[in-house]
């Protein structure tokens, strides 16, 4: 009987910590899908829950889909009008003080194909680690 009381208690001790360590994590992520600047894409929002944490890079889908930068670009020859479109050039890294939001948009405005941005997975790379949300 005492042992399986003390199989109990571990499997309840054990069965808590995932859900005690998300609260603890250094940042927190938000995802919301297609806003009003294109079809089918992705927002990130994360805000950090601790001083001095350096997001290095975010990717939406593994890489699949590209990250978006306001401003005007070259398609097809033709400059378009004043939008979001794919960042050509490398992520940007941030520091971020507590309670700090920042938003990042992915997505597909042009209808390129190859390019998938229906969310299934954002990876957040920072100084203190790797933080993944999935659908």
């Amino acid at each position: 009987m005492k042992t399986v009381l003390i199989a109990f208690a571990t499997l309840a001790v054990l069965t808590a910590m995932p859900a005690q360590a998300a609260d603890e994590d250094a940042i927190k992520v938000n995802i919301e899908k297609s806003g009003y600047e294109c079809h089918d894409c992705v927002y990130v929002t994360v805000t950090a829950r601790t001083d001095n944490i350096q997001i290095d890079k975010i990717d939406v889908n593994r890489g699949r889909c590209p990250q978006l930068k306001q401003g005007k670009t070259t398609y097809n020859g033709k400059t378009t009008p004043e939008g979001w479109w794919p960042n050509k050039g490398t992520f940007t890294p941030r520091k971020m003080q507590f309670a700090e939001s920042l938003t990042w948009r992915f997505g597909n405005p042009l209808w390129q194909s190859g390019i998938s941005c229906n969310f299934l997975e954002a990876r957040i790379f920072t100084d203190q680690g790797t933080f993944t949300v999935s659908d």
